[in-house]
């Protein structure tokens, strides 16, 4: 079942996305054992041959069965009978909304690849805890510091040249007005960082700009926001000083370095 609860956890994978995570073999017995699961209708599988030449991925995610399946296992109370619902429109969600959640994947694969120590935690993974902001973040990553019950908290979003600027103004206000609001007090741990990955360098400057004016209008002075962009992490070989202050451009920093 271990295929089955990682392809809940991000809704969509690929292959090559679920063999990095698993750090197996990419031409392993992994896509007979997908194609397995396909046939005994607890996976389903978009594919669309247009797409092919592009590049683009078989995706495949968890059908109404399979989660049931999924959800008579101990231990995953989480997926309820509207979660079951809801995953009827998965056949039918955009490719921009599938290549979305696996280039999610992708990312946090290569943050975790370069910090072996940290945590991803998809949104179907916090939606159960009621001190995340109703807007769930792409992802939230944990990584270790020197004290064990303090890790460093950091609330990920993957920014995409089509993103409308309307769109992500909602999204920073959204988190603006929660964390002001007092709802990350309950925690009693640090704000989490805002980590913002853009698309392009145009993205990267335009979401800046939109978030100094979002920060403009709030009292949390400690409330901390770092972009870069997709093209700087993926030719990252080792850590690097890779994330921009949205406050102040010119200061770079390593994810570890992070306030």
């Amino acid at each position: 079942m271990q295929l089955l609860e990682l392809v809940y956890k991000y809704r969509f994978v690929s292959r090559q996305l679920v063999a990095d995570g698993l750090g197996i073999t990419y031409g392993s017995s992994l896509h007979e054992k997908l194609e397995v699961l396909v046939k005994r209708e607890l996976l389903g599988k978009r594919f669309d041959k247009r797409l092919k030449l592009l590049g683009t991925p078989a995706a495949y995610y968890l059908t109404p069965r399979g989660l049931r399946a999924l959800r008579d296992l101990p231990g995953h109370d989480a997926i309820t009978d509207a979660v079951v619902k809801s995953s009827y429109r998965d056949k039918t969600v955009s490719q921009a909304f599938i290549t979305h959640t696996l280039d999610v994947y992708k990312h946090t694969n290569l943050l975790k690849h370069h910090y072996l120590a940290s945590k991803a935690f998809t949104p179907r993974d916090i939606a159960k805890y009621s001190y995340f902001p109703q807007q769930l973040p792409d992802a939230f990553l944990s990584l270790p510091t020197g004290d064990p019950k303090r890790p460093k908290q950091l609330f990920f979003d993957l920014i995409a040249v089509t993103l409308p600027r309307a769109a992500l103004e909602r999204r920073i206000a959204s988190y603006r007005e929660f964390f002001d609001e007092g709802g990350w007090e309950v925690t009693d741990s640090p704000l989490p960082t805002l980590l913002l990955l853009c698309e392009q360098g145009t993205t990267e400057k335009r979401a800046q700009r939109s978030i100094r004016a979002q920060l403009g209008r709030s009292d949390m002075e400690e409330l901390a926001v770092y972009t870069s962009t997709v093209a700087t992490l993926e030719n990252m070989t080792a850590e690097a000083e890779v994330w921009t202050s949205v406050e102040d451009t010119d200061e770079l920093a390593t994810l570890s370095q992070l306030s």
